[in-house]
């Protein structure tokens, strides 16, 4: 089971491509220490209900280190139920290829843009085995064309000291690809990887407004990356770079995004700030009469896991979308597998963007033409 715990809508940067930019100023809620372990004994009775031994919880936002004590206040919920339960140790982190133990897992994890980072928290994170998912772009100069500070000043120096330590942990590198700094991007993996990451992906903001000449610079950048990935991959060098290999591992192995990548498969359920839940983290806001509320932490967990919205999920799980229909690209298309990306691009999990086909389309070739051959 996977929860999601937005613990603060306020966040100390702005960056361009944000989703909430239009409204951060009016962005101040802060999740509530009651509504917190309702979400946590929430998911944590659902991770029992479906015979799991493992519950991931991650802490996001806005910015959540912000909220640094309900952290530390969650993570210690979390250990103390599992050991009310079960009456043992709890094993923290990821499973290990020799790991056998039938105990339950917990895994932490944490979305922060690092810019609060210090030897305490640092210290705390390494403890605990959190997985970070660190908001990076790149080196400065690209970095800071989109994730800027409250007042307009690019926020990589406040970053730049943590990153020696970052490396060395469990990081996990998110960068956002926008039609701003795309021209930049594969020096910015190339950057990334030099600095020692061994795990990075590259979203694109899905913002309706790409064209086909952006689309073919973004093309290119994206061959220059299959190539970088692949000359890793020949000097044994350990590089996980999302954006590529995703596309095709679904591709040799058969597998599809859904059932294989999606959380949502899984079991996820994301808790606003007010208590509302949701499917992933794309769909969180406070709005009272926001799409795709599966409940309350405070509801009858009846209604929240069989309600209306349940069972659109299961619905958008059971079947191919009518406009992907014989598409031999669906299982590893955003368009066609994630429910958010459906969302964010067309209001809708059963939406198909014509602007992410494309995306996709292109991005699947390069991958194919690019490496397939190669082995």
């Amino acid at each position: 089971m996977n929860l999601v715990l937005s613990l603060t809508e306020r966040c100390n940067l702005r960056c361009t491509y944000c989703y909430y930019k239009v409204s951060h100023e009016t962005r101040s809620l802060v999740m509530s220490n009651d509504i917190m372990e309702a979400a946590i004994r929430l998911a944590f009775e659902r991770t029992l209900s479906l015979n799991q031994r493992f519950l991931n919880i991650t802490f996001f936002g806005g910015e959540p280190l912000l909220c640094m004590e309900s952290i530390r206040r969650g993570v210690e919920l979390a250990k103390g139920l599992v050991h009310e339960q079960f009456g043992e140790d709890v094993l923290l982190g990821p499973p290990t290829s020799n790991t056998t133990s039938p105990k339950f897992r917990l895994r932490f994890a944490v979305n922060t843009n690092a810019t609060l980072l210090n030897e305490d928290i640092i210290e705390y994170l390494k403890r605990e085995k959190f997985r970070i998912y660190l908001s990076l772009d790149g080196p400065e100069s690209h970095h800071n064309i989109c994730r800027r500070q409250v007042g307009g000043a690019g926020s990589f120096k406040l970053i730049e000291p943590h990153i020696p330590v970052l490396t060395k942990l469990d990081t996990v590198v998110l960068s956002v690809v926008t039609r701003d700094n795309m021209r930049s991007l594969s020096d910015a993996a190339r950057w990334i990887q030099a600095q020692g990451f061994r795990n990075m992906t590259a979203a694109v903001d899905f913002d309706g407004k790409w064209t086909g000449e952006e689309f073919d610079v973004l093309a290119a950048e994206y061959t220059e990356m299959a190539e970088f990935w692949l000359e890793l991959k020949r000097k044994k060098v350990p590089f996980y770079l999302g954006t590529i290999q995703d596309k095709l591992k679904f591709r040799l192995t058969g597998l599809r995004h859904r059932t294989s990548s999606c959380q949502v498969a899984e079991g996820i359920v994301a808790c606003a700030a007010n208590g509302n839940l949701f499917p992933c983290t794309r769909f969180i806001t406070s709005k009272p009469d926001a799409p795709y509320i599966l409940g309350n932490v405070f509801d009858d967990p009846a209604h929240i896991w069989n309600g209306a919205v349940a069972r659109d999920i299961l619905d958008f799980f059971s079947r191919d979308k009518e406009d992907c229909k014989g598409c031999a690209i669906r299982f590893r298309c955003h368009a066609h597998e994630c429910a958010c990306t459906s969302f964010y691009s067309t209001g809708s999990i059963h939406g198909v963007s014509p602007e992410v086909c494309t995306h996709e389309r292109m991005l699947a070739a390069i991958c194919d033409d690019a490496i397939c051959g190669d082995l």
